[in-house]
């Protein structure tokens, strides 16, 4: 017996990177949900990559480059919420290849660094075969914001 059922909704970012279902190969997923709970919102953002409003990966070859875009990317779909990074609790990181993994973690310290976050976010990473050959990072990211009434 279901007592009721959680209000959620799509998060779109449309001006920094379109919907995986607009791909060449469509991807049956949402870039993101948020969830209604209570007096918060749980945010659960995809594993988001360097990829721009048409689908395309920006920067091949770049890991720098692609990490940068990919918080860029990050932050259009918290702010598209009304979240930032102060509402991140949780990131999980993808790299093609941990031999990255320096240059991952000092892009993305210069990023907190800039946010002032303190705490930083709970975090894993791991090395892993990407969905793209030309993609060498993905981050995904749980947030909580709450409700404004």
């Amino acid at each position: 017996m279901s007592i009721g059922t959680v209000k959620k909704k799509a998060i779109h970012a449309p001006q920094v990177l379109n919907e995986p279902i607009q791909y060449l190969k469509p991807g049956s997923f949402s870039r993101g949900i948020s969830l209604d709970l209570d007096n918060h919102t749980l945010l659960f953002i995809s594993g988001t990559a360097s990829v721009n409003k048409n689908g395309k990966t920006v920067y091949p070859g770049n890991f720098t480059a692609q990490a940068k875009r990919t918080f860029k990317n990050l932050t259009a779909l918290l702010n598209s919420e009304g979240a930032g990074w102060k509402d991140v609790v949780r990131t999980t990181c993808y790299l093609a290849g941990m031999c990255n993994y320096d240059t991952f973690n000092k892009v993305r310290n210069q990023f907190y660094a800039h946010y002032k976050l303190d705490p930083l976010p709970a975090s894993t990473c791991v090395e892993a075969r990407l969905c793209r050959q030309d993609l060498l990072v993905e981050i995904e990211l749980i947030a909580v914001i709450k409700k404004v009434k």
